[in-house]
């Protein structure tokens, strides 16, 4: 720490520079101590475990962001070794993942630093155990609030231990907010305050169930009218013996009547509007996972939307993982971060699908064999190819080859070469009418609906193979 004497020799010389604070004030709604508006972090973990919807929104989002390796480059190979191992040893990519699924489903997330020194080690906080923080008048953070098990509140006030993840930053505020923030908390219209969107949607799920039950055992009475208290009770107890299948003879037609909920009663509107709200609440398109083809291939551009989304989380703990904790690191062991020039990304995965089209385009591009196109089908169509059908169409492959290259050698007369020639070409002419023939096979084997068509389709499919092999 500088003396005095320094400080002061310093700013006569002109090389203290006075600190710019902003003139533009934060609103706090307490200016003791921020919590969490509207709903907990202890509300918002148990609204995730206790509905599917948003479950699998936030268990898919995780993946998508984690699911790829995390790359660690930088201009100085021994530090990238140095990183690597020490993510290695203390488990990160693990406690990685349970970062991003609690900044997901808090909005927040705190990672503690173990040694303030030289960072040895992270441990992740328990977000449910933390009610505030304590910021000054121009956002600059003083302390946490914890809840302990004692039910003691303290303060954390050492905040270059903890990095902070926020899922959203925007007007400064105090704390980020949930991936399913607008489902989570109450809305005021008027004088009304409605309860959240999930637990609207509990509702609405209990009703249903409610619904169903109670037009699977409707309440039913039974009337004898004018018949007396002795009578009825015998009734009753024969009614209550009677099962599925009996017969009765009587002498008085009893009035029965049920009450059970109307038959043209309308509910679909009123669900699809809460999936609906349920999807946009979570940002994810859940009939991805749970719609049929067409509904899945109509939302291939919401998929292109959320992998945007995915990438934007991932640049966003990069930089806070760079900024706040390997860069530190680093200059703790003794490494200059400006020569180091660290880079943390994650890889991508670009996969093409194929189809039969395409593959059966390739192997006429040349670009790649009958071998491969025979594989192909077989690991992505579950057709059974005779293997040493396969070894004896190489085979005659390279005999043809090597024929041709025999003649080459030979230097065989213009006229010889110019009826191979047309040989040839009539060869390539059947192979590729050949090829198209599969084409028209395989769309024929694949709109089938009984397995006697399929297994018919497979059949000639094989034969124009074997043609193929003849050519």
């Amino acid at each position: 720490m500088k003396g005095f004497k320094a400080v002061l020799n310093e700013f006569w010389m002109g090389s203290v520079q006075e600190v710019k604070k902003p003139t533009a004030k934060i609103v706090k709604r307490d200016f003791s101590r921020e919590r969490p508006e509207h709903v907990t972090f202890e509300r918002l973990i148990r609204y995730h475990d206790m509905t599917p919807q948003i479950k699998v929104a936030v268990s898919s989002y995780k993946e998508l962001i984690t699911g790829t390796d995390m790359i660690i480059n930088s201009e100085n190979e021994e530090a990238t070794k140095f990183l690597e191992e020490w993510v290695r040893v203390n488990n990160f990519y693990d406690k990685f993942e349970g970062i991003v699924t609690t900044t997901l489903i808090c909005g927040n997330a705190l990672l503690e630093k173990l040694s303030a020194s030289k960072t040895e080690d992270v441990e992740e906080v328990d977000m449910t155990s933390i009610i505030s923080k304590k910021r000054d008048d121009v956002g600059k953070l003083e302390f946490y609030e914890q809840r302990q098990q004692s039910g003691s509140i303290v303060k954390l006030e050492n905040i270059e231990d903890f990095i902070e993840f926020n899922l959203t930053n925007y007007s400064k505020q105090s704390w980020g907010r949930s991936l399913f923030y607008a489902l989570a908390v109450p809305r005021t219209t008027g004088y009304r305050t409605t309860a959240p969107i999930v637990e609207i949607m509990w509702g609405s799920e209990d009703a249903m169930a409610g619904i169903i039950q109670n037009n699977a055992y409707p309440i039913t009475t039974i009337t004898y009218p004018g018949a007396n208290d002795e009578y009825l009770e015998k009734e009753a107890e024969r009614w209550r013996r009677y099962k599925p299948g009996d017969k009765r003879v009587q002498k008085i037609k009893p009035e029965i009547e049920f009450f059970e909920t109307a038959a043209q009663s309308k509910y679909t509107d009123y669900i699809t509007h809460l999936e609906h709200l349920m999807e946009l609440g979570t940002e994810f398109p859940s009939d991805i996972l749970t719609g049929d083809f067409t509904s899945r291939a109509s939302s291939e551009t919401t998929e292109n939307i959320v992998m945007k989304k995915v990438r934007g989380y991932q640049r966003y703990f990069c930089n806070i993982l760079k900024k706040e904790l390997f860069e530190p690191i680093l200059e703790q062991n003794g490494f200059d971060t400006k020569e180091v020039k660290l880079e943390l990304s994650f890889t991508t995965q670009n996969i093409v699908e194929l189809e039969p089209e395409k593959v059966l385009g390739l192997f006429t591009a040349n670009v790649i064999t009958l071998e491969e196109v025979r594989d192909w089908y077989q690991e992505n169509t579950g057709m059974d190819l005779d293997e040493k059908q396969m070894d004896l169409l190489n085979q005659k492959i390279e005999d043809d080859k090597q024929q041709e290259q025999d003649n080459f050698d030979k230097g065989i007369d213009n006229k010889d070469k110019k009826k191979d020639k047309e040989s040839y070409e009539k060869r390539i002419t059947d192979q590729n009418s050949i090829i198209e023939s599969l084409k028209n096979l395989k769309t024929v084997r694949e709109e089938a609906e009984t397995r006697s068509d399929k297994a018919k389709a497979t059949k000639l499919i094989l034969d124009e193979l074997e043609r193929l092999k003849e050519k």
